[in-house]
């Protein structure tokens, strides 16, 4: 018994550790377990807009904004440093069902040097479940990896997308929903607006490896070719 007693005991410990393990992150603390990636990422297929979101477009570059007249359809379409702000809730569709996306964030105000400035939780403002093509939420993702310089650290827009994020999921959802909030420490922080740039698809971990794969062939073929070639 008194052994069944601190198995007992061990596992409700490590449960509640998993439970409120956190990520430092920037200005603030993600209540999620998340790799943070010092460098970029690159998306690749852009989920497109169904529906949502208040009208309001805009572009950022990390420390000024401004509005424009996109539509949300091109604001929402590709990580080209415009958002659309939502309120009511952004639905962005995959004609592939996905397990996790890349959200990019648009940073337009309150920026600072590793966006720990007047409101670093800027960059997660937001929280996205995985939905049906009405908006109704299903299921709300967790942040599994952070990447600190964003899609872009390059072009004089590189600031606006710090801190992209890839959201994952425990089912497979062909369509996303953006809404207000964060998944921080101490928030609710957006309970009322904020902006997004766009969601992606992102290869699955195979995917990776059979880029890999295929590029470490075509090496031993054109290696191969050169020999023959000599001979």
């Amino acid at each position: 018994m008194f052994k069944r007693a601190l198995i007992t005991a061990a596992v409700f410990a490590t449960s509640v550790s998993s439970a409120f393990a956190t990520t430092p992150i920037g200005g603030t603390t993600l209540i999620d377990t998340a790799t943070v990636n010092s460098g970029t990422v690159s998306p690749t297929t852009y989920l497109s807009y169904s529906s949502g979101g208040n009208g309001a477009t805009g572009w950022a570059d990390g420390s000024t904004w401004g509005g424009d007249v996109f539509t949300p359809a091109a604001a929402m379409s590709t990580a080209d440093h415009h958002w659309l702000q939502y309120d009511p809730a952004i639905v962005v569709y995959s004609a592939t069902a996905l397990s996790s996306v890349l959200a990019i964030p648009a940073i337009d105000h309150g920026w600072a040097a590793g966006n720990t400035g007047d409101e670093p939780w800027e960059a997660f403002e937001f929280r996205i479940f995985g939905s049906d093509s009405t908006g109704a939420l299903l299921e709300e993702g967790h942040i599994t990896n952070v990447w600190v310089k964003g899609v872009d650290d390059s072009s004089a827009l590189k600031n606006a997308d710090d801190w992209t994020t890839q959201w994952s999921f425990t089912g497979s959802y062909n369509y996303f929903t953006v809404v207000s909030g964060d998944r921080l420490v101490g928030g609710f922080y957006s309970p009322g607006e904020g902006e997004i740039d766009a969601i992606a698809a992102i290869p699955e971990p195979e995917t990776y490896a059979m880029l890999l794969a295929g590029l470490g062939l075509l090496g031993f073929a054109t290696q191969r070719k050169k020999l023959q070639e000599t001979a």
